[in-house]
């Protein structure tokens, strides 16, 4: 009866331990991946606000995906996409603005009523 009752409590003591070090690795884990979105999200963020301040100082911005000039008959919209961020450089006669906004923002000069000449 002893055997029966110490190898039960074997059993029991090692499955705990099983579950323990699964429980442990997926901690682990968990932990690093943590950390790496971590460093993501405030590298992100200091690129967004690195290209705000450069915008704010009427300096082009320095960490563009995409750059392209959008020419009308009174002039220009010089735009970026940056990582999550547009910026617009309006050098219209009717509008003269920079822009920083989210990457779904769209050119204002060409749907305002003041530039009939696009």
């Amino acid at each position: 009866m002893e055997k029966e009752t110490e190898d039960f409590l074997d059993e029991k003591v090692s499955k705990k331990k099983l579950e323990k070090k699964d429980k442990d690795e997926k901690s682990l884990f968990q932990r690093i991946m943590n950390v790496v979105l971590w460093i993501v999200l405030f590298v992100w963020m200091g690129v967004v606000l690195f290209d705000y301040y450069h915008v704010s100082k009427n300096t082009d911005p320095t960490f563009c995906i995409k750059k392209d000039v959008t020419k009308y008959n009174d002039g220009e919209v010089k735009w970026c996409l940056g990582a999550g961020y547009k910026v617009f450089q309006y050098n219209r006669n009717c509008y003269q603005a920079i822009e920083f906004g989210p990457f779904w923002s769209k050119d204002r000069s060409a749907e305002d009523t003041r530039c009939k000449g696009n």
